[in-house]
């Protein structure tokens, strides 16, 4: 495996994580939902809540990196849960990504793995993932790291 480093990001990070946050937008968007938008990560509201992600205590950005370079990140938080739920403090892992020639190298599997151990530390009691639907290698991933299917959305486009 390549020389891979994960750690916690910092506010210097916010550029590349914006950046990896577009690829992902646009593979979204091109591949399963037409209505993400690919500009978010560079728009107010796109900087406002990556920035709040690096910076929260109830937040984490992780960034992987290869010889200083960014290669993906995950970002998530302490979010709670709905109140028709018994559990009281749930993570979610909210968008992860990883750039395509670097997949298959467990750099998925090792962000997400930080994050459970961040998680645990914050006495969440559930993480939640949300991939797309279509989107099988995400969810692939999210059930070889034990989570199971527990709510289905499903939308549907008016005219």
């Amino acid at each position: 495996m390549k020389n891979i480093i994960i750690r916690t990001a910092i506010i210097s990070d916010l550029e590349a994580i914006q950046k990896l946050n577009q690829e992902l937008c646009v593979k979204e968007n091109r591949e399963y939902d037409r209505t993400i938008n690919i500009d978010y990560p560079f728009s107010k509201n796109g900087e406002d809540y990556f920035r709040s992600r690096i910076e929260s205590a109830d937040s984490l950005a992780l960034i992987a990196e290869e010889n200083k370079n960014t290669i993906g990140y995950l970002v998530g938080s302490i979010i709670a849960p709905e109140t028709y739920r018994t559990i009281t403090r749930m993570a979610e892992a909210e968008n992860m990504y990883v750039k395509e020639s670097f997949r298959g190298l467990g750099i998925g599997s090792q962000l997400n793995q930080r994050f459970e151990d961040w998680w645990r530390k914050n006495r969440a009691q559930r993480i939640r993932y949300v991939a797309s639907a279509g989107n099988i290698e995400a969810i692939k991933l999210y059930k070889k790291l034990g989570s199971k299917e527990v709510n289905i959305t499903l939308e549907k486009e008016l005219d």
